[in-house]
């Protein structure tokens, strides 16, 4: 008989995702969050690994300067080991084995925050209550914090029926998947090995209060790209001829870039979303740099817009006699279809309990991708459900938050998941 222990009371729920709240941390520098994720998976008796030996390589990483001042900025102090954490190396993954005969089932829970400085007014229910972010500039505006909630209280639920699950359960608390830079990193160091189901999710995303997604489709390929151009500064009365305009030249490939997104071989996106230039407004800048990223509805598309952008650079560099580079920040790939035999196999175990949308469009890129297609690859089924919930503010903006009983919603679908793959 499967126990429900405490993880079906709600409040315990709404308490636990409140208090991760609180804590939000962006990608790379999920410092407390990681260390308050392995003091509840100790205490619930896992075993886990975290540090380097999870993680290959990692994109998009804040410097050096930027991971000292966000450990120093808390308190940290445990009786395990926590170096390699506050070198960013953050995350965690946690396996049970039943010691019984079946299959190895996966679950994929993001943890990192949106750099978003979060809305300090009372009609924002986070700061009315008492529970909205503490760290500046740093937000859980996109319900991460409730997917740690739900990952743990899956674990927990999985432990305390043990002696009732057959295989292998693999829970993955995935950093920095906001820029789409770490489950590439987790999938090149192995985590996903011999897995034969990965169940993953998220809540909202535009999804109907008490709609169920299963089998999300339209996940784009994306690159995220940090441009550098290096120029030389100059007088910029007495001797504009001797300095090269690096802003002129960044500002020229950000025009030319939009330009770009134009394949009948599919839909694309490209965005540039930042552009920092130049020391003061007597000197020709001699330093700029751009964000930018591309999308496309499959990888074709994306590696085509990518040899565009490149060109444009090149161009925009030449122009303007000024040197470049180019930094990848961050990538994920497309996610083109399904298991049909699988997803409906899900739909017809949870359809009695919930309404439920079969291949609803994502609309966007997530990093999810790299460790479905690696399941795939070797066999294996995945499957991302969308749990639908009232929102406030869009995912991102500093007045989101949303309708705290999805937790327990999305709980039961994970439950119940697995319990049929037990089957």
């Amino acid at each position: 008989m499967m126990k429900e222990g405490q993880s079906m009371n709600i409040q315990h729920l709404i308490d636990m995702r409140r208090e991760f709240h609180q804590i939000a941390e962006t990608g790379w520098l999920e410092f407390e969050t990681t260390i308050k994720i392995i003091d509840y998976l100790k205490s619930y008796g896992y075993d886990i690994k975290y540090g380097k030996s999870i993680h290959t390589i990692r994109m998009g990483l804040p410097s050096m300067d930027e991971m000292k001042n966000h450990a120093d900025a808390i308190s940290l102090e445990r009786d395990y080991e926590i170096e390699e954490i506050l070198q960013g190396y953050t995350g965690v993954v946690a396996t049970l084995d039943t010691g019984r005969a079946g299959k190895t089932i996966a679950m994929r829970f993001d943890i990192d925050a949106n750099g978003v400085e979060e809305l300090k007014v009372d009609t924002h229910k986070p700061a009315k209550e008492g529970f909205a972010s503490k760290n500046k500039n740093a937000m859980h505006a996109c319900g991460h914090d409730g997917h740690i909630t739900i990952g743990l209280n899956i674990a927990k639920w999985l432990m305390d029926n043990k002696e009732n699950l057959n295989g292998r359960y693999i829970i993955i608390f995935q950093p920095a998947e906001e820029g789409v830079r770490g489950a590439k990193s987790l999938v090149g160091a192995g985590v996903l090995n011999s897995v034969d189901y990965l169940l993953s999710g998220h809540i909202g995303m535009g999804v109907e209060k008490d709609e169920l997604v299963v089998g999300t489709l339209g996940f784009l390929a994306t690159t995220k790209l940090d441009i550098y151009f290096d120029g030389e500064p100059s007088h910029a009365g007495a001797s504009p001829e001797l300095g090269k305009n690096a802003l002129l030249a960044a500002a020229s490939c950000a025009l030319n870039l939009h330009t770009l997104p134009q394949f009948g071989a599919g839909m694309s996106r490209l965005n540039v979303g930042t552009l920092v230039a130049g020391t003061g407004r007597n000197v020709v800048p001699s330093k700029a740099k751009l964000e930018i990223e591309t999308r496309g509805e499959n990888e074709d598309v994306n590696e085509l817009l990518k040899e565009k952008v490149k060109h444009v650079i090149e161009g925009s560099a030449l122009a303007f006699d000024v040197k470049y580079r180019i930094e990848i920040a961050g990538s994920a790939p497309s996610y083109p279809k399904y298991n049909r035999e699988f997803i409906d196999k899900i739909k017809n175990y949870l359809e009695k309990d919930y309404t439920i949308s079969v291949g609803k469009n994502l609309g966007g890129s997530e990093d999810v991708t790299y460790m479905m297609n690696e399941v795939e690859r070797h066999g294996g089924k995945s499957v991302y459900f969308m749990f639908g919930t009232n929102l406030k503010g869009s995912h991102h903006s500093n007045k989101f938050d949303f309708d705290e009983d999805v937790l327990l919603m999305a709980y039961n679908v994970y439950k119940k998941t697995i319990e049929m793959l037990n089957k």
